[in-house]
């Protein structure tokens, strides 16, 4: 079973000695969507960007997803290294949180390179990197590469990640982070029990119900699922570009733009929103969704996805353009005094 360790709940401590925009560190990588701004550093920092993410215990990688675009930041050129120090039971702080003070310098250790990524391609969302050829088609804005070399993917446990080119006047960049992979042979018994009790944690249920609940995200149709984010809409927006996002994710977005004094576009073709291409909410797709939680209400996956308004009940759009208008509105106001 492949397992995403790049999470909070495996304690990976990420390591970024350039300076970092507020809101926007290194440790964001490991949290979820919701709670996840990404990575970006401040724009007067001298490329390379090194990030480190120490895990405390060695992995086998066989996947690895990233996505190098936060709003027009982009990263160009990555590159990805892998160490081998073995993680035992004295030295891993997964066991006892007081052997971080034991890690050893960074300087201290070897890497080996896995991966180089140049990618100037400005419609690219997200990069998967495989230790094989994936005969199955990539989605949309979705570039694939392999390993240079399969033979360092081996019981890894500190993978650190080099920008080294960023897109023109952009900030280096990272939306978010995986690292698919399996646990090495050469870990501990006692570590090896720590983590499948998190990997895999007793349940009071019955075991038909745990497979039920394995996996929440195999039971939800697949044209439920935000296109960005992966996760289950509440309110679907169908963008001009023809893609579905959650409000939330749009609501994200526009914030983004608006913050780096951009009009508000289309995360995936860069277009900007105008009175006749607007996002729109599918409302026949939200009747369905609020049905599918209607129907899962008792279902503990589904408690926090809470139906927002009645299914029955049509939403209004938002109106990306009221910042602009009140900005005429200002303007014509301030040249109606000076008359």
């Amino acid at each position: 079973m492949l397992i995403n360790f790049c999470t909070v709940q495996f304690c990976p401590i990420f390591e970024c000695s350039q300076m970092q925009l507020d809101g926007y560190h290194a440790e964001n990588l490991a949290k979820d969507f919701s709670q996840n701004n990404g990575f970006v550093v401040d724009p007067l920092q001298r490329l390379p960007i090194d990030i480190y993410i120490r895990l405390p215990f060695n992995i086998d990688i066989k996947h690895i997803y990233l996505s190098p675009v936060i709003g027009h930041h982009r990263s160009t050129l990555i590159e990805l290294s892998v160490n081998h120090q073995i993680i035992d039971e004295k030295t891993s702080w997964l066991i006892k949180s007081s052997n971080k003070s034991n890690i050893v310098n960074i300087n201290q250790i070897s890497f080996h390179r896995i991966a180089q990524i140049l990618n100037e391609d400005e419609t690219t969302r997200r990069i998967e990197i495989h230790d094989q050829d994936n005969e199955q088609q990539p989605t949309d804005h979705t570039i694939r590469y392999r390993f240079s070399s399969n033979l360092h993917l081996v019981n890894c446990s500190t993978i650190k990640i080099t920008i080294k080119r960023k897109w023109r006047l952009s900030s280096c960049a990272l939306k978010y982070l995986q690292i698919w992979g399996v646990l090495s042979n050469s870990i501990p018994i006692e570590l090896k029990n720590k983590l499948q009790q998190i990997i895999s944690p007793p349940s009071k249920e019955s075991p038909s119900t745990n497979n039920r609940n394995a996996s929440p995200l195999d039971e939800i149709p697949s044209d439920f699922l935000d296109s960005l984010t992966c996760d289950l809409m509440l309110i679907p927006m169908l963008l001009p570009s023809g893609h579905l996002i959650d409000r939330t994710t749009l609501e994200k977005c526009i914030a983004e733009d608006i913050r780096w004094c951009r009009s508000p576009r289309d995360p995936f073709t860069l277009e900007a929103f105008t009175e006749l291409t607007q996002p729109v909410v599918a409302q026949q797709l939200k009747v369905r969704i609020d049905h599918f939680l209607s129907e899962h209400q008792n279902d503990p996956k589904y408690r926090n996805h809470k139906r927002l308004l009645d299914a029955n009940r049509p939403i209004q759009n938002v109106n990306l353009f009221s910042h602009k208008r009140k900005a005429i509105d200002d303007n014509d106001q301030q040249t109606k005094t000076q008359r």
